[in-house]
C-alpha cells in the first residue's frame, strides 16, 4: 500500500484532537455559502412540484366509466366489474395495492423521521454506538413474515378458484353445463367456435363467429384459447383478468357475466403491426336471446336484388370466398380438431413456402398449373348484421364505413392481412379494391343482409 508522506505524529487528525474542538464562532462564513444549499433547496421543491404535477395528470386520466377500466367508487365496493372471476381478482389485487402502500408510508416515513429528527448537527459529537434493538428487530421480522405468508395463501386460493373447475362446479350445482367456447388469435382478430352453444341441447351445430362473442347472462363460460400464429393474450377487463394465447398450445380461463349488456375485450400482447387494433367485444344476452342467436345462425336469408348482386361479387370478381364464409360455420375434423380457419393457414404457409423458391422454379409451376392456392385464416360472416363494428372493434358498423373497409383497408387498419394478400388489391397501385363503385354498393347489401333475424329485425 505505501506510507503516507506524513508521519504519524504530524497527521492532521491528532493536531485536531490536541487543538480540541473549534468554537463555532472561531468558524471563518463565507457571505456565499448558503448560495448551493438555497439552491438545492429550490431544485428539490420544483421536482416535488413536477412529480405532484404528473401524479395529478395521472389521476385525471382514471376514469370508472371508461370502457376497460375495472375502477370501483371505493376500493372496497368493487363495483367496477361484472363477474366473479374479476371480482376475485380486483379484491386480491386492491388488498394487496393497499397493503404495499399502508407498509411503504410507515417504513418511509419512519426513516423520513429519523433522518430528519436525528440528523448531525455542525459540533454534534460522535452519537453513542449501538448493537441494535432486539424486540424491535424480532417485531419487523415477523409482522412481514405473517403478512406474507397470509397473502400468499390467499393468492393460492384465489387462483384454484381461477381454473375451469370452479366453472364446472359451479354450473352443476345448478344441474347443467357450462357454455365452451374456443376463441383462437389470428393476426389481427379473433375467432369464436362454440361447438356445443347450447349446453345439454340435442341439437349439437357448430356456431362459428369472429370478433363479437355471445354469451348468455349468469351463465359460467369456459374459454378455450388457441393461436394461429405468434402469441397473443386475451383479456375481458370487467369479466377476467388476462389468459396468454400460444401457439401449439391450449390454455383455459372462464368467466361468468352476471348483468347483460356489452364488454370490452382486447388483445394485452404485442404481436405484430396492428395489435393495438386488435379489439373485440363480449356481448351478454338474456337467455332466450342468445337461444335466439344460435337457433337463427346459417339459416337462409332473403337478397334484395342489390344484395343478390353482391352474393354474385362475393363469389366472383371480389373473390372474397377464397378466404371468408358465408351462410354456414367453419367445419372441424373431427380427427384433428382444427377447422376450416386452421386448413386456409396451412394453405398460406404452403404458399409461403412456395414464394421462397427460385423465380424460374416458380415460373414453371406457374406454366404446368403446380401453382399452390392462395388463402388465409378470415372472419367467418355468416352474423355479420348481427356485428357491430368492423376491423376487429376498429370502426362502428354502418353501410358507409364498411364501403371504406372494403374499398382500402390498409388506410383504416395498416397491415392487415386482407390487403395484402386478397387478389383485388394487388392491380391497383394505391392497392384499393378494384371494384366498381356499383359493385362496392352491391357487396355492402349483401353483407349488411347477414344474419339471424334477432339481429336484423
Amino acid at each position: 500500500m505505501g506510507q503516507l508522506p506524513f508521519a504519524e505524529e504530524d497527521s492532521p487528525n491528532k493536531r485536531r484532537k490536541e487543538l480540541g474542538p473549534r468554537a463555532k464562532s472561531d468558524i471563518p462564513v463565507n457571505p456565499s455559502s448558503d448560495s448551493p444549499r438555497r439552491w438545492y433547496s429550490r431544485r428539490s421543491l420544483v421536482t416535488l412540484a413536477l412529480l405532484g404535477g404528473i401524479l395529478a395528470l395521472a389521476g385525471l386520466g382514471c376514469d370508472a366509466n371508461a370502457h376497460q377500466s375495472i375502477l370501483s367508487s371505493t376500493p372496497w365496493t368493487l363495483d367496477g366489474v361484472g363477474g366473479p372471476v374479476a371480482r376475485e381478482q380486483l379484491l386480491l389485487f386492491n388488498v394487496l395495492l393497499w397493503t404495499m402502500v399502508i407498509v411503504f408510508v410507515l417504513v418511509e416515513g419512519a426513516l423520513l423521521y429519523a433522518a430528519i429528527r436525528f440528523r448531525r448537527k455542525p459540533g454534534d459529537p460522535l452519537p453513542p454506538q449501538t448493537h441494535g434493538h432486539t424486540p424491535l428487530e424480532i417485531a419487523w421480522t415477523i409482522v412481514p413474515t405473517i403478512l406474507i405468508l397470509g397473502l400468499g395463501v390467499w393468492s393460492v386460493i384465489v387462483l384454484f378458484k381461477l381454473e375451469p373447475g370452479e366453472a364446472i362446479a359451479l354450473a352443476r350445482a345448478e344441474g347443467r353445463e357450462p357454455l365452451r367456447v374456443e376463441a383462437v388469435g389470428h393476426q389481427w382478430w379473433w375467432e369464436f367456435r362454440y361447438e356445443d352453444p347450447i349446453p345439454g341441447s340435442a341439437d349439437d351445430a357448430l356456431v362459428t363467429t369472429a370478433n363479437e362473442m355471445r354469451v348468455p347472462v349468469n351463465t359460467p363460460v369456459i374459454m378455450e384459447l388457441k393461436s394461429d400464429d405468434v402469441i397473443h393474450s386475451f383479456w375481458i377487463p370487467k369479466l377476467a383478468g388476462k389468459q396468454d394465447v400460444v401457439p401449439t398450445k391450449t390454455n383455459s380461463m372462464w368467466f361468468l357475466a352476471e348483468e347483460t349488456g356489452m364488454y370490452y375485450g382486447q388483445c394485452a400482447e404485442f404481436c405484430g403491426t396492428a395489435h393495438a387494433q386488435m379489439k373485440f367485444r363480449v356481448h351478454v344476452l338474456e337467455e332466450a336471446d342468445y337461444n335466439a342467436w344460435v337457433d337463427g345462425f346459417a339459416e337462409p336469408v332473403e337478397l334484395s336484388a342489390e344484395a343478390s348482386r353482391g352474393q354474385l361479387v362475393f363469389l366472383g370478381d371480389g373473390q372474397c370466398v377464397t378466404c371468408h364464409t358465408v351462410g354456414a360455420s367453419d367445419t372441424v375434423n373431427p380427427a384433428t380438431g382444427e377447422g376450416v380457419q386452421h386448413g386456409r393457414m396451412q394453405t398460406y404457409i404452403a404458399y409461403t413456402k412456395w414464394l421462397d423458391k427460385r423465380a424460374h422454379e416458380r415460373l414453371e409451376d406457374v406454366r404446368t398449373g403446380n401453382e399452390p392456392p392462395t388463402a388465409f385464416a378470415a372472419p367467418n360472416l355468416t352474423d355479420f348484421g348481427c356485428r357491430t363494428t368492423l376491423g376487429a372493434g376498429l370502426l362502428d358498423r354502418n353501410r358507409e364505413s364498411l364501403r371504406q373497409w372494403i374499398r382500402d383497408p390498409d388506410g383504416i387498419k395498416p397491415g392487415n392481412r386482407m390487403s395484402e394478400l386478397a387478389a383485388i388489391y394487388q392491380t391497383r397501385l394505391d392497392h384499393r379494391a378494384d371494384l366498381t363503385e356499383t359493385q362496392l354498393g352491391d357487396l355492402v347489401e349483401y353483407l349488411s343482409a347477414q344474419g339471424p333475424d334477432i339481429c336484423l329485425r
